[in-house]
């Protein structure tokens, strides 16, 4: 995220945090109220969009313009209230670092804690106090005098198999099994007495950089498949090479494999696992169950991007080494300064209002909410609705919205008033 997600027990962290979040954290205060009133008012600096670039019926209709230079501009400043009838609702607080979080048809949310290893659950809206797992080779060391971004970074539930208990994926840094520095993916299984057990390792990445950019971001496709988000791993030119799997969105199956039609399989040298390329640190894809498919990239310094995630297509980065180039896609949104775009969700839920929109989170600027409507109109804009949400946020079973505050410990949804 520049590299997000930073150790706040480092005393200077803490204090340009909550310098730079003391505002959003009294507007978050007043949306739990819930008598505070939602303000639809258009929202001033807003980020411009590309002409063409999405809409929410086809997905031939989303090529954007390769003549046209993606637009930028400062973030908005200014925040809008939820729509009447939506709410602010606290959940679960008390967690060490919350970086993923995901929910169970049975009620349960698990949350990773970045820095612990462990995996908390919260049920009926208490944080139980015994970690469901905690990850047994976590890697978090880095040089004196530098943030981090790894440790367990990533968590999605597997949709429930007949006759087998809950499972769930893992990203982070840790250690292969003959003790070299990996980031890795693996599925962990409930015992049947509410305890995580290892049960299988779906991907290895030798992990070279000492804080930043292993990405983390992980969604299912309708058809099963698996999109997994993998930074650069501070290697920036391996991001446009196609035999390696860093700066990347793969997709796998359920046991780690290449699908027959992922758009390199028949490419030489090319790693058939790969989706799409040309990212720098991908925090936040998702999928639409009716639509088009999204992600959001961290730049260097500065130009955070969203995007449509497309099979093939090449994002970029490193820019610099590619500029003018008309095969690179255009960003919906790009903005000047860094915001630490994380996580990402397509809203499909209880609130009519949001259907089929996108929200996001930004980690700098001490948290905030983005939603970008989709709808007709090619210069739509984001708004920010909210602060709260810092690393990550995804849509649960029970049809709402719920976020990850890092820097307050919290979990957060949105919700019917």
């Amino acid at each position: 995220m520049t590299d997000a997600i930073a150790r706040l027990r480092v005393p200077l962290l803490v204090v340009a945090g909550f310098l730079a979040g003391a505002l959003v954290v009294l507007f978050t205060v007043i949306l739990l109220d819930d008598d505070a009133a939602g303000d639809d008012a258009e929202a001033g600096n807003a980020s411009e969009v590309l002409a063409g670039s999405i809409t929410a019926s086809s997905s031939d209709d989303l090529t954007p313009s390769p003549t046209r230079e993606p637009p930028t501009r400062d973030p908005p400043y200014s925040y809008v209230g939820l729509p009447e009838g939506a709410r602010i609702e606290h959940v679960a607080s008390g967690i060490d670092g919350p970086t993923a979080l995901d929910g169970h048809t049975d009620g349960r949310i698990f949350i990773t804690e970045q820095f612990t290893g462990a995996v908390r659950s919260v049920y009926g809206g208490i944080l139980l106090d015994k970690p469901f797992y905690v990850v047994p080779d976590l890697h978090v060391e880095a040089e004196p005098g530098f943030v981090t971004e790894l440790g367990l970074v990533g968590l999605i539930v597997e949709p429930k198999e007949q006759g087998k208990f809950l499972s769930m994926l893992l990203y982070y840094s840790g250690a292969s099994s003959d003790g070299e520095r990996v980031t890795k993916l693996v599925r962990i299984r409930d015992d049947g007495k509410g305890n995580g057990v290892y049960e299988d390792t779906l991907l290895e990445i030798p992990l070279k950089p000492i804080c930043c950019h292993i990405g983390g971001s992980l969604a299912w496709m309708n058809d099963g498949t698996l999109l997994v988000g993998v930074g650069d791993h501070d290697a920036n030119g391996d991001a446009q090479k196609l035999d390696s799997i860093v700066g990347k969105i793969l997709r796998i199956t359920k046991t780690g494999e290449a699908p027959p039609d992922n758009p390199f399989v028949n490419t030489p040298g090319a790693d058939p696992r790969i989706y799409a390329y040309g990212l720098r640190n991908p925090f936040g894809v998702a999928v639409d169950p009716e639509g088009p498919m999204y992600l959001v990239d961290n730049g260097h310094i500065g130009y955070d991007t969203v995007h449509v995630l497309r099979p093939g297509a090449n994002y970029g980065w490193p820019a610099t080494s590619l500029k003018g180039d008309e095969t690179i896609e255009t960003p919906m949104i790009t903005y000047y300064e860094s915001l630490g775009l994380a996580g990402m969700a397509v809203y499909r839920g209880t609130l009519a209002e949001f259907d089929g929109d996108l929200f996001y989170c930004q980690f700098h600027r001490g948290g905030a909410l983005h939603w970008y409507p989709i709808t007709d109109d090619p210069f739509e804009y984001d708004r920010i609705v909210s602060g709260g949400c810092s690393s990550n946020l995804r849509m649960l079973p029970d049809g709402n919205l719920y976020m990850l505050d890092y820097f307050t410990g919290s979990v957060l949804r949105i919700a019917a008033r």
